[in-house]
């Protein structure tokens, strides 16, 4: 019995030993990770290529011109650029509103503050912003540039 464990055990060794290492995986139909990216990249290409066939195809149709590979990798990195652009300049927007009003919101409790001191009724933040100003942007509130009504 443990001659046959044995005899086992080293047949498994050999045979592990002597194949090919690619038996199991062609056994298992498994692919090593490079021929997976291999593959991906082809089929992406061969994908890309149809796309932009079809889309010529109904350019033709309407008697458009066709459009290249890269023509079209140009206008993708255009229009990536214009979005950046545009949450760029969102972005400062917000940024810039947040400033306006954290700044408005300590104005407002310095304010208050005095006029509590004072005994007089609190400034709301809507009084404060049609005193001061709407925010960035805004367009001038009274005695802000804009002449008296006359």
């Amino acid at each position: 019995m443990l001659g046959l464990l044995v005899g086992g055990i080293l047949w498994v060794i050999l045979v592990g030993k002597f194949s090919s290492r690619r038996g199991l995986e062609e056994a298992m139909g498994w692919k090593s990770a490079r021929e997976v990216m291999e593959r991906r990249e082809a089929l992406d290409v061969e994908d890309v290529n149809e796309m932009i066939a079809a889309r010529n195809a109904r350019r033709r149709a309407r008697g458009e011109r066709e459009v290249t590979l890269e023509e079209m990798e140009f206008q993708i990195s255009q229009d990536l650029r214009e979005q950046r652009e545009r949450r760029e300049r969102y972005l400062a927007d917000r940024r810039e509103q947040e400033l306006h009003d954290r700044d408005l919101q300590e104005l407002l409790e310095a304010t208050n503050a005095r006029r509590r001191a004072r005994g007089e009724p609190e400034r709301s933040r809507e009084q404060a912003q049609n005193e001061f100003g709407a925010g960035p942007g805004s367009s001038p509130g009274p005695g802000e540039g804009s002449p008296p009504p006359g």
